[in-house]
């Protein structure tokens, strides 16, 4: 009997992995389906935008839409599907309404290196870790640390800008919706990603960091 129990709880715990894999597969599959319509779009406004202006015959055309092509494979917008959460994918971008309502996003961050953190006031690693993240910040220039609540973990949302208050957090903070810590498989809390000043990711922690940590792995990352 308690072998078939056993057996049952395995067998559970299967699906529940197997469902987790395709879901995060479906999520990335839409960014990466969302991020081709819009290169396509800014393709095609480029191109009236240049016809707009000068006649074009039909060779032409077909020659400047292959240069725009090539232009935006390179640029932000064309490389999204190459996005991911493994290291060496560049990290999906998004825009956040922080404490103050202000709308922050991550690739303004560009040019310089970042610590995405997802954090809750009721986690008790979150507590002991966000001492060393506002030492960090205060101590260097050269890494941004981005603060995400995850709101959908929150029983009521006023306790967040109480939690920054307590520990007198002056780096930005903004509200994580579940579509966001979905994207970035928030399962465990903190969880943060080291990004580079090119908007690559290097690592993935799961678990609180201290400022040595910190200060070590970033000396590694450009």
């Amino acid at each position: 009997m308690i072998k078939k129990g056993l057996w049952a709880v395995i067998a559970v715990m299967l699906i529940y992995v197997v469902f987790d894999f395709v879901a995060g597969s479906n999520r990335e599959q839409e960014v990466r389906e969302q991020a081709s319509v819009q290169n396509e779009i800014g393709i095609q406004e480029e191109l009236d935008t240049e016809m707009d202006l000068v006649d074009m015959s039909e060779e032409e055309i077909e020659a400047l839409k292959d240069e725009l092509a090539a232009q935006n494979s390179g640029s932000e917008t064309g490389s999204m599907i190459e996005f991911g959460l493994n290291p060496g994918n560049t990290a999906y971008d998004f825009q956040l309404e922080d404490m103050e309502g202000n709308t922050v996003q991550l690739s303004d961050y560009r040019g310089k290196k970042v610590f995405l953190n997802f954090w809750a006031s009721w986690c008790p690693p979150c507590r002991v870790e966000m001492p060393h993240l506002q030492e960090f910040h205060e101590e260097q220039d050269d890494v941004v640390i981005l603060g995400v609540n995850v709101t959908s973990s929150e029983s009521d949302l006023a306790n967040v800008p109480v939690f920054v208050e307590e520990f007198e957090v002056t780096f930005t903070n903004v509200y994580g919706p579940t579509e966001i810590t979905d994207l970035y498989r928030v399962e465990s809390l903190p969880t943060s990603y080291l990004i580079g000043s090119n908007g690559i990711i290097y690592e993935r922690v799961v678990g609180p960091v201290t400022k040595d940590i910190l200060e070590a792995k970033f000396s590694m990352i450009d």
